[in-house]
């Protein structure tokens, strides 16, 4: 250090302040070049990352050889250990033992519990069945034992009649409803009902 100070010290003036910057600069090459970018320390893989990301996509299901259900999104996060997927923009098509369709539901966003044989369908959720339609923001649907739940507002179409109501409980296909805080619109016919 001793010797680049007698080396800039016999330039001129001006020169000096040029001397002086190099010297700066030389400096601080120096000292950050002391860190190797090999030792620098990163942070641990997030394990909430998705295992695959797949875009306009179908997910065909079956129980043995037949077929359950076909599930087909925009976009779909699949997480391989959880055995859980989540879907955007999703149509899901259940089938009959005879290959004929039981039901389908759209929604905005859909979270399927492979291992639990769960599905959360989210957001604008429509299912529509043989046996009727049903709107409402979620369902929650138990297929161990073909149980669906629509805890919030509903709205249950069956043969041009509507019901509304909260708390919904059915099946797939619709077969039955019972649900909390009915009011009806539609036409009774005289002879359904049981004076």
């Amino acid at each position: 250090m001793n010797r680049l100070w007698r080396i800039f010290s016999g330039i001129s003036p001006n020169n000096r302040m040029a001397g002086k910057i190099v010297l700066l600069i030389a400096l601080a090459v120096i000292s950050g070049c002391g860190r190797s970018v090999l030792e620098q320390k990163t942070g641990v893989l997030n394990r909430d990352l998705p295992d695959e990301i797949s875009s306009r996509v179908s997910v065909i299901a079956y129980k043995g050889d037949t077929l359950d259900y076909v599930l087909t999104a925009d976009k779909i996060e699949r997480f391989y250990n959880k055995r859980q997927l989540n879907a955007w923009k999703v149509k899901l098509v259940t089938y009959d033992v005879k290959q004929k369709i039981r039901s389908t539901m759209l929604a905005d966003t859909t979270w399927v519990d492979e291992a639990r044989n769960f599905i959360v369908a989210r957001g604008n959720v429509v299912l529509n069945s043989p046996n009727g339609q049903i709107k409402t923001s979620i369902i929650n649907w138990d297929r161990n034992i073909d149980q669906l739940n629509a805890p919030e507002q509903v709205e249950l179409t069956r043969d041009g009649n509507i019901l509304r109501g909260q708390n919904l409980r059915t099946d797939a296909t619709i077969s039955y409803a019972e649900m909390d805080a009915v009011s009806a619109e539609g036409v009774i016919k005289r002879e359904d009902i049981d004076w």
